[in-house]
């Protein structure tokens, strides 16, 4: 298969990850009856989809402030150097640095973005005492989420 080409993906397939991004969990029973189609049917579809990659795993959302992290943070962070070995570098050490949920190589002023997931402000100063070693960061405390991911149908933006 040409990886640089996008894998045909059909109606019923979007109907498949529409019902999945709903819920991962949903049987392939339940599924088939969703999308009209049987069992086998079903599973066959999202072996296709997972080995072309459009499907690339299944995971759990979790409710980070049960887990005593309910404070979140965006984080841009602009290193003191810029090069791929640094890059490298960089992923390195922010995986191994408690509390970064996500970073992205953004453009403009600042290299980077990262959310981080803390206890309190106290905590949020701690982390960003470490992340501060790294480069220059400015930090936004985030008061509550309007949209995430799983509220977007993005079946929807495909198909337009």
């Amino acid at each position: 298969m040409n990886t640089d080409e996008p894998p045909v993906v059909d109606p019923i397939d979007m109907k498949i990850i529409r019902e999945l991004t709903r819920d991962a969990r949903t049987s392939l029973a339940e599924l088939g009856r969703r999308v009209s189609l049987s069992r086998s049917a079903v599973a066959e579809r999202l072996r296709r989809l997972e080995d072309s990659g459009v499907i690339q795993g299944y995971t759990a959302h979790l409710d980070l402030a049960r887990l005593g992290l309910g404070l979140q943070v965006r984080v841009a962070l602009r290193p003191r150097y810029r090069s791929t070995k640094d890059a490298n570098h960089l992923r390195q050490r922010l995986l191994t640095t408690a509390c970064v949920l996500s970073c992205v190589h953004v453009t403009g002023q600042n290299c980077y973005e990262l959310t981080i997931a803390v206890r309190d402000a106290r905590h949020l100063e701690t982390v960003l005492e470490e992340l501060g070693t790294l480069g220059e960061t400015t930090s936004s405390v985030v008061l509550s989420e309007l949209v995430n991911p799983r509220d977007v149908d993005v079946t929807t933006w495909v198909t337009q």
